[in-house]
């Protein structure tokens, strides 16, 4: 299978299911996110404090060498979808699975605080989704749907999507 690549708008689930996902595949999990602040020494806000552009070339770095580990599972960023370069070693490297939500239940799971720089609002977050969601469908091997689901149950659905 080599990587599995979780996509998806933030608030998804990607974190909490990929790490769940890792344990059941007996992988290393990795977060792009984590990744990011561990090689900058800055934290997302801190990034994108110095613009959005700062913090998307931080992101493909970490991607690119996320993409050389042995297989893991990978929860990206967002809009690590939004660069082709990013897409083209996600497809090189292993598979895409789609986490998916409601804006509503996005906006429940993450709130309003300072952690997310794009999400200062539920039309802020509609917009992005609006923006991002055909790509997503385009980048994605497969999709699982996470409205109303208990962590496990989307953990197993992304198993079996990748089961073999």
């Amino acid at each position: 299978m080599a990587h599995l690549w979780l996509i998806g708008m933030m608030g998804t689930g990607k974190t909490t299911v990929g790490a769940l996902v890792a344990e059941r595949l007996k992988r290393p999990f990795v977060d792009l996110d984590t990744e990011i602040m561990l090689a900058t020494g800055r934290t997302v806000p801190e990034l994108f404090a110095e613009g959005e552009a700062e913090f998307r070339a931080a992101e493909s770095t970490a991607l690119v060498a996320a993409s050389h580990r042995s297989d893991s599972v990978i929860s990206t960023g967002g809009g690590a979808v939004l660069a082709k370069a990013n897409l083209e070693t996600m497809r090189a490297t292993g598979v895409t699975v789609l986490l998916t939500a409601s804006t509503d239940t996005i906006m429940d799971r993450i709130g309003d605080g300072p952690d997310r720089p794009l999400a200062h609002s539920r039309d802020a977050v509609a917009a992005i989704a609006d923006l991002r969601t055909a790509v997503y469908l385009e980048a994605s091997d497969h999709a699982v749907d996470t409205e109303g689901k208990d962590p496990l149950a989307v953990a197993e659905e992304v198993l079996a999507c990748v089961a073999m």
